[in-house]
Order: structure tokens, then C-alpha cells, then sequence
């Protein structure tokens, strides 16, 4: 067994990457037979791949300290990013090195602040987070990483170790995973990539299994249920491209993208910011870009016109009826958006003030088409109504009672189209309690409530349903809602911005959270919600 080092230095540490993407590039095939997804960032392994491979050009010194030669493989790798992948990796390795830009040389504590703080840099990239990825993977080996007492190659191993053991559990939170039999392509990248770099420090050869089942990229495993729940998504234009300038603002430029496109993920510096998104026209996009600086790196793909050739090929027909669906009650464009993204098959407009009837949710229940209908109510006002929607359906309907959209959104991330409805609505039932639900709103009039006046005009904020506090502005309403919530380290907090707020209003006061709790994580959603400048939710 060879000597291990106590620190790495800047040769060793380029070498660990370039072992790492020899890895990636040696599986890159089978990497990419792992996707299942109908999109055209779908090469996950040769996505990944590219991006290594100009992540470690010759533009980055032979030799340097780990500050410098990381500094330069996360530049490289940000302007060579492809693919959604590729962008996330790109945001992780500079995540990293930013954690080591004091280093000459980086021992073990070094590795493990590296990884927390490349995981984070992760997700702060994407714009709607899903657990179940490669976001997911590199979660993972940063906390498997932290407890390590010892040199580079111990802490390196426990990552690997520990993204091994999520990446295999993957499938557990992505349904469409279990259904085709295989574990995340990104997850599995990042693997590989990890796999190449021990194998390295170790003076071995990488240990790595990618189980590929033929059926992964048959037609046979495309269930219909998958197929009637993606039949009238919009996908739209995938469209990707750099921006060029001298003083970025990336924070600013993330928002405004989050507030014309989905699937967005924005990332890079005051010199150089990664674009990727989906929008049904890409024309915003780009011109956005050109306001802030140059275009560089355009790439503009047709998912719809991928997607229809995806269901033809797999042979469905619109209108066939599916086992179970779900139907949530949603307030806003954005949150109908929002909902369907997570596998609600209908929505329904409604909320506060705007109260649906039982006949409008009993014809939803009929336009999901199944056997089996879970239907969210989101609102304690409707919860009623949804009752008597159910007596009234035509179909099985049961009735989750979702108190708030926060609520409504977990009980749908507990659903698995693949369990039946009394083991589904059991699940889901019990999310509910995982979730506390905020709303910061405007008062209509003044009022003395639990002891506390309320001047008309006032912003208020609410916590499960009671006050918790009146102030001059919507941003003090939701600080202070958050400081009775008692946030522990590893919370998240979700806002769904409507009303008068703006996408750079919310991430605004999203960085003003992150600063003020910053090992809280801190996500931004457009809800469109009418009445309400936020919905939070506190996980």
C-alpha cells in the first residue's frame, strides 16, 4: 500500500481531477444508458465528460497551489459546461475551489469544507431542486465526509462511500427511476467522477459497477401511467448560452431568468454567467442576456418536437385511462406550474377568496381520467368542498387534508404512482405534518388580533394558520415571521412569491434570509398567487 499524502498539493489535486474525468469519460456510455428522460441535455455521461475535459485544458497550470489550479478547473469547467449536468458539476467544482482559496496545500478538514460548500453551490444553482439527482449524490458525500478525522484519502473515501449508498437510493425518491430500473445518470456520474480521483490517491484502479439493464432504454419499460402523466406537458425550447461581461450581477440575472423560464439553472461570476433553461419561447432569454453583457455558446433545441417523437416511439395514446392520479387546488399560474411539475395530473384555480365549488372539483376529478383520484384541497376553506367533490366523483377519489399550499406540496412529494391509492394517501397524509406553512399578505383593515394591533395597510405574516406579527414591509413581515419559527441548521425555507412582488423583490429578500441564517437553505419559486406576497414553507 503506497504512503498517503497528509495534504495534497496543487499537481496532486489537478491529477485527482483528471483521474476523475477519465473515469466519467471510460463510463461515459454507460452513464448515458441510464437516462430514461425525453430531454435534449439527456447525455449525461458525455456531458459530463465534455466538461471535465475542458475543465482540465491546458489552460490550467501544471503546476500552482491547490488555490490556483482549483480556481482554473472551475473556470474551465464553467465555460465548457454542456447539458443541465454539466452546468450543476461546472456550479460543484466551483463551489469547491472557492472553499480552498486560501490553500497552498489542503489537508483532510480542508476536503471536508470543500465538499460542503461545492454541495451547496449545487443547489443554490438550480432553480427547482429535486431530490433523487445528482444534487442528491453530492449532498451526500459532502455529509459523509464531514465526521472523517484524517488525511485527504480518508475523506475522499468516505465520500465516495456515502455517494455510492444515496446514489443506489435514488430510485427511492424518483418514481420514474424505480420505473425504469435505473439509478440517476447525474448521481452516477458524480460516482464516477469521485471513483477516478480515490483510485488515484490510492495508486489503484477505480472500483466502480453501473448496472445497466437492457430494459432501461427499451420502449417496454415506459409505463402508460409515466406516458399519460407527461402526455400534455409543455417543454418548449431547452436554451442555453454564456454571457460575457466586465461587473455580472449573478444574482440578479438568476432571478430574472427564474421569472420568464423553468428548469433553470444560472450560474458563474462578475465575468462570466452560464444560462440553461426551458421556455416556450427563447427570444426573452436571449435578449435578456443581451442587456447584462455579450452572448457566447448558443444552443437552442425543440424538447416538444423531441417530446412528441418520444411518446410516439413508446406508442401512447391521449386519453387512455391511468390507475391514479392526483388533482390539487392551486392559487396562481406559477403554483399551477409548480404542482404539475411534481406529478399532479390537473390542477384546479383556487385559494383564498376564490373558494372552487364541489362541482368544479368533481369535473376535475372526471378530467384526470383514472380509476383512483387523490385530490388536494391546499386550502382549509376548500377542504369541505373536496369532501363532497369526492361523494360526488364517478370514480375512487379520496381526500388528502391539505391546509396550505406548502402542505399540498409536500403530501405530492410523498406520491408514488406506483403504490396503490390507500398506501399513497396514507403517505401523503403523513407529510403533511412534515411542513409548516407561512403566508405574508397586506391588511385590509385594522384589527386587534391575539393581543397584537393591526393598522390597516400593514404587512402580516402568519404561521400554521395564527399571527405571528405586523410590520411596515412585506420583507420585516417574513423575518419576522421566520425568527418565531426557530430555524434550525439544514432547514429550508421555500417562497412562493405573488401579489406585488417581483422576482427581484423574492431574491432579494432570499439573500437577505441566506445572510441572516446562513446554514439555512433558502429556495425562490414564482407562485403568482394573488393577495399574498409570500407563501412560505419551513421544512
Amino acid at each position: 500500500m503506497p504512503d498517503r499524502p497528509n495534504c495534497i498539493d496543487g499537481p496532486l489535486f489537478r491529477r485527482l481531477v483528471e483521474a476523475g474525468a477519465r473515469c466519467v469519460e471510460a463510463n461515459a456510455d454507460a452513464i448515458n444508458a441510464l437516462n430514461v428522460f425525453p430531454v435534449p441535455d439527456g447525455d449525461t455521461g458525455i456531458n459530463m465528460s465534455l466538461t471535465l475535459r475542458t475543465a482540465i485544458d491546458e489552460r490550467v497550470p501544471a503546476s500552482g497551489t491547490v488555490a490556483e489550479i482549483s480556481q482554473a478547473i472551475a473556470r474551465g469547467a464553467l465555460l465548457g459546461a454542456r447539458g443541465n449536468s454539466g452546468v450543476i458539476l461546472s456550479q460543484f467544482l466551483k463551489g469547491f475551489a472557492g472553499a480552498l482559496s486560501h490553500c497552498a496545500e489542503c489537508d483532510g478538514s480542508d476536503l471536508r469544507r470543500a465538499f460542503a460548500a461545492a454541495a451547496n453551490a449545487g443547489y443554490q444553482a438550480v432553480g427547482k431542486p429535486v431530490e433523487g439527482t445528482m444534487l442528491t449524490v453530492m449532498s451526500a458525500a459532502a455529509e459523509g465526509a464531514q465526521p472523517v478525522e484524517g488525511p485527504p484519502s480518508s475523506v475522499l473515501r468516505a465520500a465516495l462511500d456515502a455517494a455510492e449508498r444515496a446514489l443506489a437510493r435514488t430510485p427511492e425518491q424518483l418514481p420514474v427511476l424505480a420505473e425504469a430500473g435505473v439509478v440517476d445518470a447525474g448521481g452516477q456520474g458524480i460516482v464516477a467522477f469521485l471513483a477516478g480521483a480515490v483510485a488515484e490517491l490510492e495508486d489503484s484502479e477505480p472500483r466502480l459497477r453501473i448496472d445497466t439493464p437492457a430494459r432501461a432504454a427499451s420502449a417496454e419499460v415506459v409505463s402508460e401511467a409515466f406516458l399519460a402523466h407527461t402526455a400534455d406537458e409543455m417543454y418548449g425550447y431547452c436554451t442555453q448560452f454564456v454571457i460575457l461581461g466586465d461587473v455580472l450581477d449573478l444574482d440578479r440575472i438568476r432571478g430574472e431568468v427564474m421569472a420568464i423560464a423553468g428548469s433553470t439553472v444560472v450560474v458563474g461570476d462578475d465575468q462570466v454567467v452560464r444560462v440553461h433553461a426551458h421556455a416556450e419561447d427563447p427570444g426573452p432569454l436571449l435578449s435578456l442576456g443581451l442587456r447584462r453583457g455579450t452572448l457566447d455558446q448558443i444552443n437552442i433545441a425543440n424538447m416538444d418536437a423531441q417530446h412528441v417523437e418520444f411518446m410516439l416511439r413508446h406508442g401512447y395514446v391521449a386519453g387512455e385511462r391511468v390507475e391514479i392520479a392526483v388533482v390539487a387546488v392551486a392559487p396562481g399560474a406559477g403554483l399551477e406550474r409548480l404542482f404539475l411539475d411534481q406529478g399532479a395530473a390537473i390542477t384546479v384555480p383556487g385559494g383564498q377568496t376564490m373558494n372552487p365549488s364541489a362541482a368544479d372539483l368533481a369535473d376535475a376529478t372526471a378530467r384526470a381520467n383514472a380509476e383512483h383520484v387523490i385530490l388536494l384541497p391546499n386550502n382549509s376553506n376548500v377542504i369541505m368542498a373536496a369532501n363532497q367533490a369526492a361523494e360526488l366523483a364517478e370514480c375512487a377519489c379520496v381526500v388528502i387534508p391539505s391546509c396550505s399550499v406548502p402542505e399540498g406540496i409536500s403530501a405530492l412529494l410523498a406520491f408514488n404512482p406506483e403504490l396503490d391509492s390507500k398506501t399513497n394517501a396514507t403517505n401523503m397524509t403523513s407529510a403533511l405534518g412534515q411542513v409548516r406553512s407561512g403566508e405574508v399578505t397586506t391588511a385590509v383593515r385594522s384589527a386587534i388580533i391575539d393581543g397584537v394591533a393591526i393598522a390597516e395597510g400593514q404587512a402580516v405574516a402568519l404561521l400554521d394558520g395564527r399571527l405571528a406579527c405586523a410590520c411596515e414591509t412585506p420583507s420585516e413581515a417574513l423575518v419576522g415571521m421566520l425568527t418565531g419559527v426557530g430555524l434550525s441548521n439544514g432547514a429550508l425555507v421555500t417562497l412562493y412569491y405573488g401579489a406585488s412582488r417581483s422576482a427581484g423583490d423574492a431574491e432579494a429578500d432570499a439573500h437577505a434570509l441566506r445572510t441572516r441564517w446562513p446554514e439555512v437553505e433558502v429556495e425562490v419559486y414564482e407562485g403568482n398567487q394573488p393577495y399574498y406576497h409570500y407563501l412560505v414553507s419551513v421544512e
